[in-house]
């Protein structure tokens, strides 16, 4: 399989970890913390290209 895939999966079960959390919370300041957490790695999932050697 391509690598692309296996990090749409990793990314998808990252959010469907952050997902109950983030969804119950009621503090704003620990919901933003979890919502840059898991923006991080969608930016790198979407802008990164792989250098080829």
């Amino acid at each position: 399989m391509n690598v692309k895939v296996f990090n749409f999966i990793a990314l998808v079960l990252l959010a469907l970890f952050f997902w109950p959390y983030i969804h119950k919370l009621k503090e704003v300041d620990l919901m933003v913390v979890l919502i840059g957490g898991l923006a991080m790695p969608i930016y790198d999932f979407l802008f990164f290209k792989e250098k080829k050697e």
